[in-house]
């Protein structure tokens, strides 16, 4: 069976990790747990990947190389497990990792709940304004054709607008289709993730979020990593095969080689004040100066946690009211423009 392109749910990720861990912080040996995992599985094709697995640890290979050969985990479980194999820390890894995917899905819930209404709204808001300009207004175009008569300027603009709406909303849908094809055929290329980052972390409130969960990775990762005995320098370099994020990836490369000459870890986090906050960097010169640092970044990754949940919430409240308030414009602006040439209604007949 084919386990290359079984993917699967974060809440069956979260499953995985959580049983491994139980069963191995329960006495069990690496074989024991994995063969208990095995058996328990319902889903036929999970449970024929769970034998790939075994089947390539019993070969030799590590967990962590067994899971990137399968094609079925990320980047990020992948490095992780590899770390908990080099530190001898696997069952603490597997816990990162529970905890990451259960507070993962708790913030797509979150993210779902904040942004399903807004979108359902602006859903209707573009179907509204697509019906008024391609249905109501010329049938406005007519009567007012009929009548005759000069027709105020915003009239004569919402009219005009009607007429070419149906070649720019096709136009505007081939382009959208055309660029997400283009961009999912070369989503690997450096120079698209930098242009995707560049954009992303430049949106209003999305960028703040993205910002402060890629900071929240990298203080939890970092202080597993120092916790497990693994030197700085080591430990920033693992980070970057851990998280993708290009502008992140980018200045891991830069951070290990000033961490090589010397520098300290606070001074080239300071370097890049686009990504790093400056709390966070205060808090890791001072972890450095107290011999305290795993500490300190615990405490700020789950800081900066919390800051997370509490972004996405005031997304959803400030999402809500603008789009309401858009629909409300668009409607408006169209009603206005239709019902204007009424009031003068005596001229054009005339």
């Amino acid at each position: 069976m084919d386990t290359k392109s079984h993917k699967l749910t974060d809440a069956r990720r979260e499953m995985f990790y959580a049983e491994l861990h139980a069963l191995l912080t329960a006495g069990l040996d690496f074989s024991a747990a994995f063969r208990l995992l095995i058996e328990g599985e319902g889903d036929r094709r999970t449970k024929a990947l769970l034998e790939e697995l075994y089947a390539a640890v019993v070969r030799g290979e590590t967990l962590a190389e067994a899971m990137r050969r399968s094609g079925a985990f990320r980047p990020l479980e992948c490095g992780v497990v590899r770390i908990g194999d080099e530190t001898g820390r696997l069952a603490r890894t597997l816990d990162f990792l529970r905890d990451y995917y259960r507070k993962r899905a708790a913030q797509r819930r979150m993210v779902a709940s904040a942004v399903s209404y807004p979108v359902v709204i602006l859903a209707v808001a573009a179907a509204v304004v697509a019906f008024m300009l391609s249905v109501v207004v010329p049938m406005f175009e007519e009567v007012y054709a009929r009548m005759g008569g000069e027709l105020p300027a915003l009239t004569r603009g919402i009219i005009a607008l009607s007429k070419v709406f149906p070649a720019y909303a096709a136009v505007a849908v081939s382009a959208g289709g055309g660029l997400y094809l283009l961009y999912r055929a070369n989503r690997q290329r450096e120079e698209v993730q930098r242009w995707r980052a560049a954009i992303l972390l430049r949106l209003p409130v999305a960028g703040e979020i993205i910002r402060k969960n890629m900071q929240a990775q990298c203080c939890k990762l970092l202080d597993l990593l120092c916790a497990a005995g693994v030197p700085l320098l080591a430990g920033v370099g693992m980070l970057r095969e851990v998280i993708g994020f290009h502008p992140y990836r980018k200045s891991f490369d830069e951070i290990a080689r000033r961490l090589e000459r010397g520098d300290a870890f606070a001074e080239t986090l300071a370097r890049f004040p686009d990504l790093y906050d400056r709390k966070l960097t205060a808090l890791v010169r001072v972890g450095e100066q107290t011999n305290r640092l795993p500490e300190m970044l615990r405490r700020q990754g789950e800081t900066l946690t919390e800051e997370l949940e509490y972004a996405i919430r005031r997304m959803g409240a400030m999402l809500e009211p603008a789009l309401i308030l858009l629909v409300g414009i668009l409607v408006a602006v169209i009603l206005i423009a239709m019902y204007m040439p009424m009031f003068s209604l005596g001229g054009i007949m005339g």
